[in-house]
Order: structure tokens, then sequence, then C-alpha cells
């Protein structure tokens, strides 16, 4: 038996039905074919970045002896398509994702997403700036890291914070956007 509320509420989406406002966003939110499959959710695809530049950062902090033979122009030619390669899949993820569009088309729903994943990107991103900072400037004078080694990891620390700016609000909204099965 059907409370109170659940009928009221019944008699509300029957009423709104006929407007076809219900439809067009049970389309929007469903894997239907009319779905727009150019900023569609990347759950997966962003991770892959990320965890590329953190496993390059960590590399960097580890730094293996063996590397100091390493001459600079290997070791700049080796950084410069490793940033150029992690960058650039990390620039082209964020337009096929959900944000990719223009922000002028997005809906009250998209706009919350929107900000909302901004705000987690920014604030993850300051948190772990003004920590790591500090760190790293007390790693380099306890191990008494030479320039090469400095640059080499102030190098990976920059292209963490590209790759988690570029995929961390695609990857937060892809994942906070709902996706319901299409109604047969």
């Amino acid at each position: 038996m059907k409370t109170v509320r659940e009928t009221v509420l019944s008699r509300l989406d029957n009423a709104l039905r006929w407007t076809g406002i219900p439809a067009r966003v049970a389309d929007q939110m469903s894997d239907a074919p009319s779905m727009d499959y150019n900023h569609q959710p990347l759950r997966w695809g962003p991770i892959w970045p990320i965890a590329f530049s953190c496993a390059l950062f960590i590399f960097s902090l580890t730094w293996p002896p063996v590397l100091d033979r390493l001459s600079p122009g290997a070791g700049i030619s080796i950084l410069a398509g490793l940033m150029a390669s992690i960058v650039g899949t990390a620039l082209a993820i964020h337009p096929s994702g959900p944000l990719g569009k223009p922000s002028l088309e997005d809906d009250e729903r998209e706009a919350a997403l929107r900000k909302d994943s901004l705000l987690f990107c920014f604030g993850l991103l300051a948190f772990l700036n003004c920590l790591g900072q500090p760190v790293l400037v007390i790693l380099s004078h306890w191990q008494n890291w030479q320039a090469p080694r400095s640059l080499v990891v102030a190098a990976s620390a920059f292209i963490l914070n590209v790759t988690l700016f570029g995929c961390l609000p695609t990857l937060y909204a892809s994942w906070k956007l709902p996706r319901l099965p299409k109604e047969g």
C-alpha cells in the first residue's frame, strides 16, 4: 500500500510527464544513443597519467646511484620526452571528459558538478603543495642533493602538478556523475 507521500510524488511526476522534461533528463543521464559521446565520463582514463606522473616523482625522489653516471643531455631528453607524453595525455583528457564542453552550456546539475570538481582539485593541490614543498626542502638539505637531482625533482613535481590539475577535475566529475540505466 502506498503512503501519502508516495501518492503525492507519483501525482506530481504524472503532472510533469506531459512536458517531456523527465524523459529528456533521463536521456541525458543514461547511456542512450542520443547522449553526447564527446563529453562522456572517463572513469579509468585519467588514472593512468596520474599514476605515471606519481611514479616519475617517486623515481626522482629515490634516484638510483646508477643514474649519476647518466649524461646530462640524455637525462634532459628523457625527462622532456616523459614530460611531453604525460602532460599531453593529461591535457587531452579534459576536453573529452564531462567538463570538456563550455561552462555556458551547463545546467544547474552540471554547474554544481563543475564547481565541486574544481574545488576538490584546487583543495588537494593546495594541500599537497603546502605540505610537499617544505618536505622537499628538508629532504634536499638532509640528503645533500646536487643541482641536477634538484632539477629533476622539481621538474617531476611540476609534471605531477600539471597532471593532477588536468586530470583530477575530470576524474572527480566522472565518478560523481550519475549513470542511470535506459528505461525500456
